[in-house]
């Protein structure tokens, strides 16, 4: 891993070497993004484990922070890198990358593509990132919020002021599985019955999501779970894109028990009656800008659909990743739920509850679907 490498990667990809400014001149009281080479973190560590060793720990899904540089944006903003690398070697010569990323910067997408293009510099194959101006959005795919609606998928907050860190009132914890090919057909039979069909089993979000919508209603006796938040990419192929915010954001409303519902009806739900409000969202941020700070994820039950990012294109020397993940920071109370590319064409679920839920979930999903 070359300096001059990183040094022509993060050239191209200028904007991750900048710092927030809480107002100028130029934005007013808008946060914004002063471009100038301050540069990202870079920190090593060393474990006296292999990473197969690593990889058979029971508790090892829950010890990934460890290989993660802990970092959150302030209280000195000028001085809060928006990218902060841990480059952690073990003792059989593996290798563990574990990102910090400013979402302020882009979505998952971007900071997957971020990683991904190092590589190709490192093996000296790239293409320079375009910059926003040559993004061309596609038409909506989801029906918009009504005008005279608000928003549910955000919520004021007072400024966090120059420490970006979102108070909770429980403690959030992770808990995260791996479902295999074998886990998804049965899951998929389950729910849409004999009858189902190739657009049924492509449904791998919808199901997913229905299945823990359902269960976390069971575990909080139905409150505050007929309304939850889903994050889904545009249809926009960001390859080679300077990292940008891409995701829809909306909303699915249930008007019934969900916790005794069929899992089918919120598969259906899922899909037929999402409302994305992002216009809405991004009008009342910009009228608000420097009354109010505003959180996304954990307002509602919040499930984010990675399933297409390309978190396995990590390639050095011709090795890819064993196993690779994300987790988000900040989560409100209300929990989210990631759907992500897992190993060998399954999927990995990670949730961020309050820790006082997780046992109670766990024991949910496996009375009721078998998965442990």
């Amino acid at each position: 891993m070359k300096s001059v490498h990183m040094y022509d990667w993060l050239i191209s990809y200028f904007v991750a070497c900048g710092r927030i400014r809480a107002s100028s001149d130029e934005t007013g009281d808008r946060p914004s993004i002063k471009l100038n080479d301050a540069g990202i973190r870079v920190v090593e560590a060393q474990s006296n484990k292999t990473v197969d060793e690593l990889l058979a720990m029971e508790d090892f899904l829950s010890m990934q922070d460890q290989l993660i540089y802990n970092h959150s944006l302030g209280p000195d903003l000028p001085f809060s890198p928006l990218v902060c690398l841990q480059v952690t070697w073990f003792k059989c010569g593996g290798i563990s990358m574990g990102l910090s990323w400013a979402h302020i910067l882009g979505d998952a997408f971007s900071a997957t593509e971020f990683m991904n293009m190092w590589t190709q510099y490192m093996q000296g194959h790239h293409q320079n990132p375009k910059t926003l101006a040559i993004q061309h959005p596609s038409q909506p795919k989801y029906k918009p919020l009504s005008p005279t609606q608000e928003p549910t998928s955000v919520k004021r907050v007072n400024p966090v002021g120059d420490h970006w860190v979102n108070p909770t009132n429980c403690k959030i914890g992770t808990h995260t599985f791996h479902l295999t090919p074998q886990q998804l057909d049965q899951l998929h039979l389950k729910v849409h019955g004999s009858k189902m069909n190739d657009k049924d089993s492509s449904q791998c979000f919808e199901v997913i999501t229905a299945i823990i919508w359902k269960s976390i209603a069971k575990i909080r006796n139905d409150l505050e779970t007929k309304n939850v938040t889903i994050c889904r990419p545009k249809t926009i192929k960001k390859e080679h894109g300077m990292p940008y915010n891409g995701q829809v954001l909306g909303t699915v409303e249930a008007k019934f028990s969900v916790s005794s519902a069929d899992p089918l009806t919120l598969v259906h739900l899922i899909a037929e009656n999402y409302v994305d409000e992002g216009n809405m969202v991004e009008e009342l941020v910009n009228h608000d800008v420097s009354k109010f700070d505003y959180i996304v994820y954990g307002t509602n039950l919040t499930f984010v659909d990675m399933e297409q990012v390309d978190i396995y294109g990590f390639e050095i020397k011709g090795k890819r990743p064993t196993f690779a993940c994300y987790t988000i920071d900040g989560v409100g109370d209300k929990g989210s739920i990631l759907v992500l590319p897992g190993t060998k064409d399954g999927k990995l679920v990670v949730l961020h509850l309050d820790e006082n839920e997780i046992e109670s979930f766990k024991h949910e999903l496996n009375k009721e679907w078998c998965i442990a």
